[in-house]
């Protein structure tokens, strides 16, 4: 845990605001990262603990996250069913059955609840369900915000004091 934690470190530290944005772009496609932005987001909080530092980490996070849901969200859209074949057909079901009795506000709890909540199944499925592109839009920008905004501001040092101690 402690080499994982010091190659993230280093990452983040180097890699800054930019990298955090492309992390953020990669996760929200579909390449699991293993909640990767989200520990980004705290190691860096944790160490520029400037609140104005954090707003800009968070801002970098939502866009590129919203960048990686629209691609997803594309796909869904245009690939249709037939793009849904790398998910099972019965979360399918369940996904599309929720996003047409409640459509966004699925979304918006997908983006914020941290993994192992399928988030890119319920934002591909979003996009089969043609959820309306600006609800679509809002929902995932308010979640990653809310979700990002915590980590950033309420959770820097803690979170990094949790992953060296190995607590939880």
């Amino acid at each position: 845990m402690t080499e994982w934690l010091d190659w993230l470190s280093q990452y983040a530290f180097e890699g800054g605001i930019g990298g955090l944005f492309a992390l953020s772009v990669i996760d929200s496609v579909g390449v699991p990262t293993g909640g990767g932005p989200d520990v980004v987001i705290a190691l860096l909080a944790s160490l520029h603990p400037q609140t104005v530092y954090a707003v800009e980490l968070v801002v970098a996070a939502v866009l590129g996250s919203a960048v990686g849901c629209l691609m997803l969200y594309w796909i869904g859209l245009r690939g249709g069913e037939a793009g849904a074949r790398r998910f099972a057909p019965d979360a399918i079901a369940r996904a599309r059955s929720r996003l047409e009795r409640h459509g966004a506000w699925v979304v918006f709890l997908a983006v914020l609840a941290p993994p192992p909540i399928p988030t890119k199944l319920f934002v591909f499925c979003a996009g089969v369900a043609a959820i309306p592109l600006w609800r679509f839009l809002a929902a995932t920008l308010l979640g990653r915000a809310v979700r990002y905004g915590a980590g950033a501001l309420l959770y820097g040092q803690q979170a990094l004091d949790m992953l060296r101690d190995g607590s939880t």
